[in-house]
């Protein structure tokens, strides 16, 4: 009888290893270093938004095929999001909300923020378009030393609140503290398109106006497009610079989208552990190629 033990428990351990994978590949699809998960629903498909500096939200056409009408109120509950997930085990947010936001200008159906990215460990893979959920990370990652700190805002327990991430850049002699965005994104202008080379509705980085005025005034040779950016039914310029340090990593060109600095204030007031001056966005982070962001040991691990 006690020869069926070990048998037992390896059999319960592949059961266990079987239900709860060590990473999850998600269906996530890359546009213009812009990344959605399209998830599969009956008789149809979501399509969700990513962005660890936004908010979890669905648009109209999601409440539409999720068979909701709008509310203000949380639709966690009601849009069965739960069930759906779990039926494809892809993760759920560590906070449960989602709310009704109005957008006609979206090119999906919802969006999954920074709740959704909250607490765990991701990895993105920008030359092979993947995001994977690493669900039992490795040990010690961030003793390998191939990567770079993230800040975020704590509460007196040490837990992070509003799970927004700040990384260091570095332009020039200058450290920039930067909200880590995977969702920033612009609209260009016809022009810019021309210039850049670029779609429409690409990824991009942004930079308060106090540091872009002071890059264009220091570097007349770098190029500026002036209303590059129509996004919020606005007009934005628009400065490309060529090289930014990430840890030991150099990206770029990188074009950066004028903000204003009460954006980035407010910010830093409320939500972040730190001042910030900007945004960094798929536009630079496509040049690191394969990263883990992991929220839990706050650290950014280059994985090349």
């Amino acid at each position: 009888m006690p020869r069926t033990i070990p048998h037992i428990l390896k059999a319960l351990a592949l059961i266990l290893s079987i239900q709860q994978p060590t990473r999850v590949d998600l269906p996530a699809v890359f546009e213009n270093d812009l990344i959605r998960l399209a998830i599969p629903i009956e008789g149809d498909t979501l399509a969700m938004y990513t962005d660890t500096g936004g908010k979890n939200f669905l648009y109209h056409t999601g409440l539409k095929k999720l068979g909701l009408k709008r509310s203000r109120k949380n639709l966690w509950v009601e849009s069965g999001l739960a069930e759906i997930l779990a039926h494809d085990n892809l993760p759920a947010p560590a906070i449960k909300e989602i709310h009704f936001a109005k957008d006609k200008a979206a090119r999906s159906d919802g969006m999954f923020g920074r709740e959704w990215f909250a607490d765990k460990v991701w990895e993105f893979d920008y030359e092979n378009k993947t995001l994977s959920w690493i669900v039992e990370p490795e040990l010690n990652r961030r003793q390998t030393g191939r990567g770079v700190d993230l800040h975020f805002r704590h509460d007196t327990a040490g837990n992070h609140t509003h799970h927004l991430p700040r990384i260091e850049i570095v332009v020039g002699p200058d450290t920039l503290s930067m909200l880590f965005d995977t969702g920033a994104q612009a609209i260009l202008s016809a022009k810019a398109q021309g210039i850049l080379g670029e779609a429409e509705l690409v990824a991009t980085s942004f930079i308060n106006a106090t540091t872009f005025d002071h890059w264009r005034a220091k570097h007349p040779q770098w190029t500026f497009i002036a209303n590059a950016d129509r996004s919020f039914g606005r007009k934005a310029d628009l400065i490309v610079v060529p090289e930014v340090k990430i840890g030991h990593k150099t990206v770029g060109p990188v074009a950066f989208v004028k903000r204003a600095d009460s954006n980035f204030q407010v910010m830093s007031d409320y939500f972040m552990d730190a001042e910030i001056v900007g945004a960094l966005g798929g536009n630079a982070l496509r040049g690191l190629r394969k990263f883990q962001l992991d929220y839990q040991t706050e650290w950014l691990t280059f994985m090349d």
